[in-house]
């Protein structure tokens, strides 16, 4: 609230009963939590919010003015402005709104009651369905109203009740939200693999996302993704080891949840869009964990020099999980993925070829032998 960049936006807004802080900056603030965008509610039609702050030369995009919203930008430093809304019409995947002055109003379209706080330029709260403040001091994630309206309106927060309680919440998930969530969840599939995609990543980057993907599954919730073969224990404890050693990788989270199954790594595909680094990752990934050990030296060189850093780190951490590393090789084998220094194969096909050996397939052959021979010997130089 104090940085300039912020300060300068808020005074072309006008005072705290024109614009206010909103969502998730002022949630994280009250929790003690990192706070990373900053949305601003206001009364101010869009046009009229663009116009304040070029009065103030202030540089504004219009990202979203089509539904009220628009980005200020001071010293690279991002605003998302918003006029204040309520629906019009809802189809559970896009909405049409009218603007309004009323900040109750805008509060009820929202989703959860902790996510309706707002804000002024002085560090005021604003509670206006009276019942986020006590929500959030309970970490209780509860819908705005009726949940299967508030579901109604947009499926994603099917799957914004579950990545919000695990970020966010305390205990059980509200009983009214998980039942309601629970009858739509047939709807999520309606969703853009995108904005599926989008939240579920999130879910999958939380600490511990077995927990909440075990409420998920027991409730019929994105069952398309509960393979007969995951393991939600081997999830558990490869994910308490990625913490440990601070090697967090959803790509490998994913795999686990597809029990290393290429099938079943197809079939999420259906649901998800998987970048393909990630696809490159897994890849890689089950190919160290092939490898018949992790447990010393040259069987890590092994993997680092065929398949990469990281697949082999994150390899190890589902050997791990898996009982088959033992804890006190760990911390040796992540310094060789860290530090060891890859070496190069000394020997090229031009080499073969200056020994008499002609462009082939045996050329190619030979090659692969003396390389395989060469990282056998423990990397050592041919002589």
């Amino acid at each position: 609230m104090s940085a300039p960049e912020t300060a300068a936006v808020m005074n072309a807004l006008g005072g705290s009963d024109m614009a206010r802080f909103v969502g998730g900056c002022v949630r994280n603030a009250l929790l003690g939590k990192e706070v990373v965008d900053i949305d601003i509610a206001t009364r101010h039609k869009p046009e009229e919010v663009m116009q304040k702050l070029r009065e103030q030369n202030i540089k504004v995009i219009p990202t979203g003015i089509d539904h009220g919203t628009v980005t200020a930008v001071v010293n690279k430093k991002h605003f998302e402005i918003t006029t204040l809304r309520h629906d019009v019409e809802t189809d559970g995947r896009r909405a049409t709104v009218a603007y309004t002055d009323d900040w109750l109003e805008d509060a009820k379209r929202r989703d959860f009651t902790m996510n309706t706080l707002l804000a002024d330029d002085q560090g005021n709260i604003y509670d206006p369905t009276g019942d986020g403040l006590n929500d959030l001091r309970a970490r209780r994630v509860v819908f705005v109203g009726a949940p299967e309206k508030r579901i109604a309106e947009d499926y994603l927060r099917i799957l914004r009740l579950f990545r919000f309680h695990v970020f966010y919440g305390r205990g059980d998930i509200d009983s009214k939200a998980l039942k309601a969530c629970a009858n739509a969840a047939g709807k999520i599939e309606t969703l853009s693999k995108e904005r599926i995609t989008q939240e579920f990543f999130k879910i999958l980057s939380a600490d511990k996302p077995h927990e909440i993907l075990n409420v998920m599954f027991e409730h019929n919730v994105l069952s398309q993704l509960n393979f007969q073969d995951y393991d939600a224990e081997l999830m558990e404890h490869a994910c308490e080891f990625q913490s440990r050693y601070s090697l967090g990788f959803i790509a490998s989270r994913l795999l686990v949840l597809c029990a290393m199954n290429a099938s079943n790594v197809k079939a999420a595909q259906t649901f998800l869009l998987v970048p393909k680094v990630f696809q490159k990752d897994m890849v890689a990934i089950s190919n160290v964990l092939s490898l018949p050990d992790l447990d010393n030296d040259h069987a890590v060189k092994v993997a680092i020099y065929k398949y990469g850093r990281v697949p082999t780190a994150q390899a190890l951490m589902i050997e791990l999980a898996n009982d088959r590393v033992m804890n006190g090789y760990a911390p040796k084998a992540l310094d060789i993925v860290q530090n060891w220094d890859i070496p190069s194969f000394p020997i090229s096909g031009q080499d073969l070829m200056d020994k008499g050996l002609k462009p082939s397939p045996e050329l190619g052959a030979e090659l692969d032998r003396l390389e395989s021979e060469w990282i056998d010997s423990g990397f050592s130089n041919p002589t």
